[in-house]
């Protein structure tokens, strides 16, 4: 009976998670991306466009620190959650109403933290109503979602776009926030059952003197610096194959935008679900090496040609890759974390620090290609990610216990 009931709960929690990993997608990933293009058509000069779409990066590279934390000692999460929902449909309306630099570099700087939380949030309350042998499984299905979300939502806000204007765009994700406060009602008492070790946990010098033993454990610094290396090798990839294409006036750079991203989203939404199903019996090691070496295979096919044929199976390798990688994350970092009850504080760290290496990457493709072109950073890239993968090849180990 008492298995009937925790099924039951677990199903019920299924339908909240599922919605708002969906509806999250664009919150997280492509606010930045339209508010580009709503500041691009206010006449703003580049610097103060990069200024604000920074604002947002910083924020979310705070938050994430952060919110490990928090949510190792915090059980509210369904009020987290539900704020950082508010949060995001103020900030965004802010943006949207106040094209101004100063309130829009506050406004992004506080949405990208809110949009920043989602993630590590909806890991959280995965786990406590997943369970720790669900786990794995339950972020997959979350990656699954939150795919299908982008690339159905992008697909949608693109039409806005063109039918009201560059704010539309602004005014959807504000209203995907709005829409996500309902889900958040619908999770049971076990979305806020209290964290392992909480009492404990609470105190400043635990938390540091866990902070430094987890930092000096060896499989975990060989894997965080792996993930912000490979952050830093993959990060500007597409942003330079768009900018490449309508440098070379090779078409429509907004449709061949579409394609990349509906593309890689398409792959990686049944990537995700069959890696997260399989989990608990595969290895970890090998599939993550496989994920890791596709990125240089990937900036192969960049150099040696711009066109949308390319492109489109450079973004299908893309989707194989992030779909691995983005839920062997969580399983990694929670084989690491198993027993000692800071597996948040770890997702934080790893995600800010995947966050911190995208920026730097952006920053340093862009220097690059004003300096020795495009063909030369792709190369440049490429070769990043070939010792990246050497690297985690050679001096990381495996993670899952034989089941």
């Amino acid at each position: 009976m008492t298995e009937n009931k925790a099924q039951t709960r677990h199903r019920k929690d299924d339908l909240p998670l599922d919605g708002l990993s969906f509806l999250l997608a664009d919150v997280q990933d492509n606010l930045g991306n339209f508010l580009t293009a709503f500041l691009t058509l206010q006449h703003w000069p580049s610097n103060r466009i990069g200024a604000a779409i920074a604002a947002g990066g910083l924020g979310a590279v705070l938050a994430r620190f952060i919110g490990g934390w928090a949510l190792d000692i915090i059980a509210h999460r369904r009020l987290m959650l539900a704020l950082c929902c508010v949060v995001t449909c103020v900030s965004v309306t802010v943006m949207a109403g106040v094209p101004l630099f100063y309130p829009i570099l506050l406004a992004h700087f506080i949405a990208g933290g809110a949009g920043a939380l989602f993630t590590p949030i909806l890991a959280a309350i995965s786990h406590h109503t997943a369970g720790a042998k669900g786990y794995i499984a339950r972020m997959g299905r979350n990656e699954s979602f939150n795919h299908l979300g982008n690339a159905s939502s992008g697909f949608l806000m693109s039409i806005l776009g063109k039918i009201m204007g560059p704010v539309a765009p602004l005014w959807g994700v504000g209203g995907l926030a709005v829409a996500s406060l309902l889900l958040v009602s619908g999770f049971s008492a076990k979305a806020d059952e209290p964290p392992e070790r909480s009492k404990e946990a609470v105190s400043a010098s635990e938390t540091t003197r866990a902070i430094f033993t987890l930092l000096f454990e060896p499989r975990l610094a060989v894997f965080l610096v792996t993930y912000l290396l490979f952050n830093l090798a993959n990060g500007a990839v597409v942003p330079l194959m768009i900018e490449r294409y309508a440098f070379l006036h090779l078409g429509n750079p907004a449709t061949v935008t579409a394609i990349c991203i509906v593309v890689a989203q398409v792959i990686m939404a049944p990537v995700a679900y069959l890696v997260g199903k399989k989990a608990p019996q595969w290895p970890r090691k090998p599939l993550f090496v496989v994920a890791l070496a596709i990125q240089p295979v990937r900036d192969c096919f960049v150099v040696l040609s711009a066109g949308w044929p390319t492109l489109v199976l450079i973004q299908i390798l893309d989707g194989l890759s992030s779909g691995i990688i983005l839920v062997l994350f969580y399983a990694i970092l929670a084989d690491i974390a198993a027993g000692n009850g800071h597996r948040n504080l770890l997702i934080g760290l790893g995600l800010a620090l995947g966050t911190i290496g995208a920026l730097l990457s952006n920053l340093a493709s862009g220097m690059l290609t004003s300096s020795y072109g495009f063909n030369t950073t792709f190369v440049i890239l490429g070769l990043t990610g070939a010792l990246v993968t050497g690297l985690f090849a050679w001096r990381m180990p495996e993670t899952h216990a034989s089941p």
